[in-house]
């Protein structure tokens, strides 16, 4: 297993509510903004270049987030992505936000390898399993 990937994100005051935290509805966006962050670096490209480049479809089936801690825009969010489960046709992604060293969600996504212009499933195709199985948690 290599170093787990980090995406750090700039939380703005338009992301807030009038309780001055992040609006819940943006963690999601934040963690499938480091999704696309890791796929980017690690694949050469997220999810627009898969798709469009190699035919290669990865719609979620699956989130699940538990919220610790309130985001604020007081510091730079840290979201690591780790690969926690990998099956034949679909990737777990586990994603953990913090700021200021204090853990503030941690969430699992589960997405399924598709052809993209078929959209059927298919088998995690070769490139991308390389590199996931880089990421896996022991």
């Amino acid at each position: 297993m290599t170093q787990p990937f980090t995406h750090e994100i700039l939380v703005s005051w338009g992301d807030c509510d009038p309780a001055q935290i992040v609006y819940t509805g943006r963690i999601p966006n934040f963690c499938l903004d480091a999704i696309n962050a890791f796929m980017d670096a690690e694949m050469g490209g997220g999810w627009f270049i898969q798709e469009l480049d190699h035919n290669m479809g990865m719609p979620f089936v699956k989130m699940d987030i538990d919220f610790r801690a309130p985001v604020t825009p007081r510091h730079r969010l840290a979201c690591t992505v780790r690969v926690e489960r990998l099956g034949t046709k679909s990737v777990t992604f586990r994603v953990e936000g913090h700021q200021d060293g204090k853990l503030c969600f941690e969430g699992s996504f589960t997405e399924v390898f598709t052809i993209a212009d078929q959209f059927k499933s298919q088998e995690i195709p070769g490139h991308a399993r390389e590199v996931l199985e880089k990421h896996l948690i022991a």
